[in-house]
């Protein structure tokens, strides 16, 4: 039967079993606690307690997912790999360390990308490709032996296409040169010279022929003259003379004060044309004069051979020191003659 009266308001004092699950919950706590703390003793530093999450305020989530970020190396916080979690299901993990930033930057705040890493190779050099030297070979022509003694001149000016009309492999030395040759040969040779004289109008040159600027060169700059009744003569072989006088007079050279004894070394020295004595006898001082078989014989009248001019045009660029001197027995050597 029931009391009809409301319970009273005094609490009951705990009984036996309740005191004995109270002392055993009580005494794992502590059991697990001293565990933890032999573990580790530095969590006894109060700044690192970690309580169970049943006493800690639930844990917010943020609205938006954040970006984790590692502490200072000066925090006193360690990762969360360097610390041990206990296996027991009862305790809380541990919070992630480290300030947690929004994946948006807030409005205002200017975000600086990181500078991309420059590479350390140099650019390849770019190096131009080197031309190849034009190779010149020895200059051969079948009928201009080596021991041919108008040889080191013919191959001088044929390198420095003086002479420039040889074919076949041939030069031709001993044949005869024309006076239109001897005016292309003269302009290659002084083609830098300043014209000192009014140009000819030859009535046997025509203005459309290929001499004729050859001949207006050589006629402006002094070497050549024109014939009576105003004629060139293109085609006329030259004799020696002639050459020798056009060279010395090109060339501008002093007249002898000594002509008569200069051409002494002449053996035939009277057939020499009397308005050429001077222009022989300078050229003579001047080293120009080559004759060949015989250095003492002139033969001034003979026609000029390709091999003879040859020899005197080196040695009138010589004179201008356009080419180095060359030494031959058939190059004439003027005799110092005593007062």
């Amino acid at each position: 039967m029931s009391s009809s009266q409301p319970p009273s308001g005094e609490r009951n004092p705990l009984g036996l079993d309740e005191l004995i699950a109270i002392l055993v919950a009580f005494g794992t706590m502590g059991a697990i606690l001293f565990w933890v703390t032999g573990k580790n003793p530095d969590r006894l530093n109060a700044r690192n307690w970690q309580f169970p999450a049943v006493f800690s305020q639930p844990a917010v989530t943020p609205a938006t997912p954040g970006i984790l970020t590692p502490e200072s190396p000066n925090s006193d916080l360690r990762s969360p790999a360097a610390t041990p979690v206990p296996s027991k299901p009862d305790v809380a993990p541990v919070a992630p360390l480290g300030r947690i930033l929004p994946a948006t930057p807030p409005v205002g705040v200017i975000v600086v990308p990181p500078k991309p890493i420059a590479r350390s190779t140099p650019n390849p050099a770019i190096t131009k490709p080197k031309a190849d030297k034009p190779k010149v070979g020895p200059v051969r022509f079948s009928d201009v032996p080596d021991k041919y003694w108008a040889r080191p001149f013919i191959v001088a000016l044929v390198d420095r296409k003086i002479f420039a009309d040889s074919t076949d492999n041939k030069f031709r030395p001993d044949e005869p040169m024309t006076r239109a040759e001897l005016a292309r040969l003269i302009q290659r040779m002084s083609d830098d010279k300043e014209p000192i004289r009014k140009p000819i109008d030859f009535k046997d040159v025509k203005d459309k022929s290929p001499v004729a600027p050859a001949i207006d060169h050589t006629v402006t700059t002094g070497y050549l003259k024109g014939y009576p009744n105003n004629e060139f003569r293109p085609d006329k072989n030259i004799p020696r003379v002639e050459v020798i006088a056009a060279l010395a007079s090109g060339l501008n050279l002093k007249r002898s004060a000594k002509t008569s004894k200069t051409l002494q070394i002449y053996t035939d020295r009277k057939k020499v044309p009397k308005w050429a004595v001077d222009k022989v006898a300078a050229a003579t001082e001047a080293g120009i004069v080559v004759n060949h078989p015989k250095r003492a014989l002139l033969q001034p009248n003979r026609t000029a051979t390709r091999a003879e001019v040859a020899a005197m045009i080196y040695q009138a660029m010589a004179k201008k020191g356009q080419v180095p001197a060359k030494s031959s027995e058939y190059v004439v050597k003027p005799v110092k003659l005593s007062k």
